[in-house]
Parts: structure tokens; C-alpha cells; sequence
């Protein structure tokens, strides 16, 4: 009786355990994936060739900073830091370069819809378990570092705590070098973080798939973006992170919706929970500018307006109110201090250099109203996507690591066909 009891026990051990899967060996098998899936073997020279390459060598940079983290290489890191930020540059330039592009050629992957059903379903499932291994086999305690009150942010969003999905588990607080640690009155399980963080996997999964279908009128093209994003190893490692996840996830919604200005603009200002995307407005104002302008801006506001009431609802005193507004503005001096600051201001730069980065973001920010002159849905996700990689260059939060802001968008450019027809001209467009 106890050898049959000790024999099932080790049959369940070996056809039902499971183990998260090691960095370096997912990265060689969802390279090879993506290969076999989506390259396209008969036009070696193409663009999405390129694409599929590009995004490919992302992950061996996340490779190096983690690496680098957990063994307390600094050089190591240093280098993984700057590869990010070559990597972000060279995909910064291919968005702005995607609003040149005339010709889009139809380049479909190369499995079949149910094909690519499938393996959604099963790498959402995979990614799913991941987040969920590490929940159970995490104990970590709730709390947040003060010294990011010296930086932009949003304190609901932060007091949720990162579900660990990696070895490393959350390069924010093993890189933090100094400050006191504390915990805030208003507090969120880790049981909620993790529930959050599957629902927004979940509709940034969704959102690719409808993109896909109704805007781009080809239901495997959203097929293959959602693969991809499921593919791409960043996804996995860092997809315990709320901050990470949510605010691609209302975008690709607010990018679907972009008929229905009232429910775009609420959906677009629910990503000013990570402060960056205010910078996008000028650019989102400018699309929006010959029709649906007011319903778009009545939709940010009342967005606004719950970010806002959340802050309300969650203050300590008025003072501390305040403090948050300030931060959920970006209110602030630029941060200067390198103890405050992560990525490769914190090893070595010299953070006055942050000064002339912004500046040309700001400048960058406020050309998007005028440029595109013509804007459609495609140079609306590329220009998108293009802003939000470019803030990784002085975000002294992350050095970087926040790719997935901007990874739906990017693969949905990567994916979508010729939208020059997509535009907010119309009365047919705007059914609100």
C-alpha cells in the first residue's frame, strides 16, 4: 500500500509538476519560434525580417542587466543598461520611420489562423502560470521605497507589489542603494496584483486580436501580433510588474476604440497613471483635431478626473494629496541626485545630462501636433510608440526596462497594413 501511494506521489511529481522556465533557454526557444512563424524565408530582405531580428535582441540585453543584478556585476550591468538604450534608439527610429512608409505589402505569418489560435491560448496559459507559480512562492512584503516621492508616479499603481515571475525579481529594489522603506496607509494584496496583472496580459492579448480583426481586417495579422507579444521573453520576466503591463494595455484599447472619441480619450487618460503618456497629448489632440476633438477631450477628463479621485480617496492629509498631485503631473525639478535614480544614471552618468534628453523630448512631444501633417491610425501607433521609447533615454526610473509600454504598439506597427484610409475626417467615422 505505501509503495502504491509513494509511487503515485512520484508518477504526479513527474507528469504534473511544473518549473518556471530558464531565461537563456526561453530565449533560444522563442527566438527559433518567432523565426519559424513569422520570418518570411521567400523576401530575406523585407522589413519585417528586420522587425523579427530587432525584437529578438532585446531580450539578451534584459539578459545582461539581470545577470548583472544578481551577481552584483556592475560592469555587466552598466552595458546591459546601455545595449537597452541602443536597442530603444534603434526602435525609436524604425516608429518614426514607419509614418514615411507608403508601401506595406500583405506578409502574413506563416501558420494558419487555428494554428495561431492554438498557440495564443497556449502561451497565455504558459504566461498565466508563470505569474501564478511565482505568487505562490513568493512572500514578499508590501511596501515602497519614500525616496521615489522625489520622482513622477502614481501611488496606487505603486503600492502594488511586483508578483515575481524571475529569478530576478524586481531589479527596482535589488539595485536600490539608499533610502528608508515604509509602509503607506493604503495598502493592496499581492492576491489583487496578481489578479490585475492577468487581466491586463488578458486585454492587451484581446486588443491585438481586435486590432487586428476589425482595423486591420485580418484576423491572423492580430493572431501573430498577440504570438509575439507572447513570444518575447521581456513578457515573461517582467510580466508580474503592473507598471509594466497596464498602460500598453489601455492604449491598444484606446488605439481600438479610436472611433468612438469619448471612450478613446477615457481610456487614453487612464495612462497617465505612469505620468509619461501626458506627453503624448499633443500628439493624440493633433489626430483628433478635425473631428472628435470634443468628445476626445471630455473623455480625458473624466479619465482624469478618477485618476485624481482615486488620489483623493487614498490621502493620509491634504499635504500628502497635494504632494501626490504634484507627482502624478511630473510637477518636480529634474531629479539630480544619482542615489535616487536608477539604470545608467546611477552608474556613472552624470544625471545632468538628463536636462538636454528632456529637452528634446518635450520638443519632440510638441512636433507631433504638427507632424504627421495627414494623421491616421497607423502614424497615431508608430508616433505613439515612438514617444514612449524615447522617454526610456531620461527616465530615471527603470533605466529602460519599461519596454512594455510601448510593445503592443510596436508589434501591432510591425503587423498592420496600409491605414491611410483610417483617418478622422468623415461624420461615417464618428459614431458617438
Amino acid at each position: 500500500m505505501f509503495e502504491n501511494q509513494q509511487l503515485n506521489e512520484q508518477l504526479n511529481e513527474l507528469f504534473f509538476s511544473y518549473e518556471h522556465v530558464q531565461s537563456t533557454t526561453w530565449l533560444y526557444l522563442t527566438t527559433l519560434a518567432s523565426i519559424a512563424i513569422f520570418f518570411k524565408f521567400g523576401r530575406i530582405f523585407s522589413m519585417r525580417n528586420l522587425d523579427i531580428i530587432l525584437l529578438s535582441l532585446f531580450s539578451p540585453c534584459f539578459m545582461l542587466v539581470s545577470f548583472g543584478i544578481t551577481n552584483g556585476f556592475e560592469e555587466v550591468v552598466r552595458i546591459g543598461y546601455l545595449a537597452l538604450w541602443v536597442m530603444g534608439g534603434i526602435f525609436m527610429l524604425r516608429m518614426l520611420h514607419d509614418s514615411t512608409m507608403v508601401r506595406r505589402p500583405l506578409l502574413e505569418p506563416n501558420l494558419s489562423a487555428g494554428g495561431l489560435s492554438f498557440l495564443v491560448f497556449s502561451l497565455f496559459v504558459l504566461l498565466v502560470s508563470n505569474v501564478s507559480l511565482g505568487y505562490v512562492q513568493s512572500d514578499a512584503e508590501i511596501h515602497r521605497d519614500l525616496t521615489s516621492q522625489n520622482m513622477p508616479g502614481y501611488r496606487i499603481l505603486e503600492d502594488l507589489p511586483p508578483v515575481p515571475v524571475a529569478f530576478w525579481e524586481t531589479p527596482f529594489e535589488l539595485n536600490q542603494q539608499s533610502g528608508v522603506t515604509g509602509v503607506y496607509p493604503f495598502e493592496l494584496t499581492q492576491a489583487l496584483s496578481l489578479g490585475i496583472v492577468i487581466a491586463a496580459h488578458f486585454f492587451v492579448v484581446a486588443g491585438l486580436i481586435l486590432v487586428g480583426s476589425v482595423h486591420f481586417e485580418n484576423v491572423r495579422m492580430g493572431l501573430g501580433a498577440a504570438v509575439i507579444y507572447l513570444l518575447i521573453p521581456y513578457t515573461g520576466e517582467m510580466g508580474g510588474h503592473v507598471d509594466h503591463v497596464l498602460p500598453g494595455a489601455v492604449l491598444v484599447w484606446a488605439l481600438l476604440f479610436y472611433r468612438k472619441p469619448l471612450i478613446a480619450g477615457v481610456l487614453f487618460s487612464i495612462s497617465f497613471c505612469i505620468y509619461y503618456p501626458l506627453f503624448l497629448l499633443p500628439l493624440w489632440v493633433s489626430f483628433y483635431w478635425k473631428r472628435g476633438l470634443g468628445k476626445f477631450s471630455l473623455g480625458v477628463a473624466l479619465g482624469w478626473g478618477l485618476l485624481i479621485l482615486g488620489l483623493f480617496l487614498t490621502r493620509s492629509d491634504m499635504p500628502d494629496f497635494v504632494t501626490q498631485i504634484r507627482r502624478m503631473h511630473g510637477f518636480l525639478n529634474p531629479q539630480m541626485n544619482p542615489e535616487y535614480l536608477q539604470g545608467l544614471w546611477s552608474y556613472g552618468w552624470a544625471p545632468v545630462y538628463r536636462i538636454p534628453l528632456i529637452t528634446a523630448f518635450i520638443m519632440l512631444s510638441i512636433t507631433f501636433f504638427i507632424w504627421p501633417s495627414q494623421k491616421n491610425l497607423g502614424t497615431l501607433m508608430s508616433c505613439t510608440a515612438a514617444l514612449l521609447l524615447a522617454t526610456r533615454f531620461w527616465n530615471g526610473e527603470g533605466g529602460g526596462l519599461f519596454l512594455g509600454w510601448s510593445l503592443p504598439l510596436i508589434v501591432l506597427v510591425i503587423f498592420r497594413p496600409n491605414l491611410e484610409d483610417r483617418v478622422m475626417l468623415g461624420r461615417d467615422s464618428v459614431n458617438t
